[in-house]
């Protein structure tokens, strides 16, 4: 009885030095639950959240937009303090995201961005800039082939809103730069390595030596490209890849030459700003619509000086 009693005054102690009279509770609608980007996400915002007394609620899309459209149904139904949404489309959301509103619970989204017709429901969007992202990749690979030559794009999920601002970013910054990069076909592999290691065997016989440069909408995408290039044509030169995400296979395809970039984003970072941004909004503080991660393009030049993401 002891033991429960102390318990529960060190959770209402943790609440009141938060600023709330009782403790808090927070709907988050995770993109999937096993996954090499998510997962890491996920126990950052569960270790913040027990740190700060919050209850977290955590609903796994399994990267299903109808799943996750029908989870944000159960969030409201709660009657939750807030939510957390990490979004795989950029508009199926937003009738959840206004009914929320509505119910008088703030949202934010993780993550990945979503159409402009969602920020009148929304608090803050935290996490990687993608359209940062896919100008970085171009310059990456702009560097890296002299500023021409073909190459091919692996995409993530069709519609995601982080495949269109990686994509979108590349290919508008391409144009920016006047760069002679010519893209070959851009394929979608659903942020998925075996996906992409069966559609790069598809490109690989169809382009062969045509391709010269491989962009990747994430790292595991750019390993499922490289397997497929080593099956196909062993000894022979790799065309030049670039990645995303800065994951520890990355920085160690890099250091063998298999991959010419990726850039670092610290799922990590991004778990932990959107549970401290939750819990700011539910203690009535102030927080921007906009709330990036930091971003670094690691090369052979510096990947002995910068940490991998994961």
């Amino acid at each position: 009885m002891a033991n429960k009693l102390a318990i529960l005054l060190g959770a209402a102690a943790i609440a009141t030095s938060a600023g709330w009279a009782s403790a808090k509770t927070v709907c988050y609608v995770t993109a999937a639950d096993a996954h090499p980007y998510v997962t890491p996400a996920n126990e950052a915002i569960d270790a913040r959240a027990k740190e700060l007394g919050i209850e977290v609620i955590r609903l796994s899309q399994n990267f299903d937009v109808q799943t996750g459209t029908e989870q944000m149904n159960t969030c409201i139904a709660r009657a939750v303090d807030g939510i957390i949404l990490w979004p795989l489309d950029p508009q199926a959301y937003i009738p959840g995201l206004a009914r929320a509103k509505e119910a008088g619970i703030p949202s934010i989204i993780i993550n990945s961005p979503m159409d402009e017709a969602a920020n009148e429901f929304l608090v803050s969007f935290t996490g990687p800039d993608t359209y940062q992202q896919g100008g970085m990749a171009a310059d990456s690979l702009q560097a890296a082939m002299g500023g021409k030559g073909n190459v091919i794009v692996i995409a993530g999920q069709a519609g995601n809103g982080t495949t269109i601002g990686r994509v979108g970013g590349f290919v508008d910054r391409l144009a920016e730069i006047g760069s002679e990069i010519v893209v070959l076909e851009t394929v979608n592999a659903d942020f998925d390595q075996q996906k992409a290691l069966v559609a790069s065997r598809d490109l690989i016989t169809r382009f062969g030596d045509q391709i010269q440069g491989v962009y990747a909408n994430d790292d595991t995408m750019a390993r499922g490209f490289i397997d497929a290039w080593k099956e196909a044509r062993p000894g022979q030169p790799m065309p030049i890849v670039i990645g995303i995400n800065g994951q520890v296979d990355a920085f160690e395809s890099i250091r063998a030459g298999e991959m010419y970039s990726t850039i670092v984003q610290s799922p990590f970072e991004d778990g932990l700003l959107a549970i401290n941004t939750i819990a700011d909004i539910i203690d009535g503080k102030e927080v921007a619509a906009r709330l990036p991660i930091p971003l670094t393009v690691v090369t052979k030049e510096n990947v002995e000086t910068v940490k991998p993401a994961f």
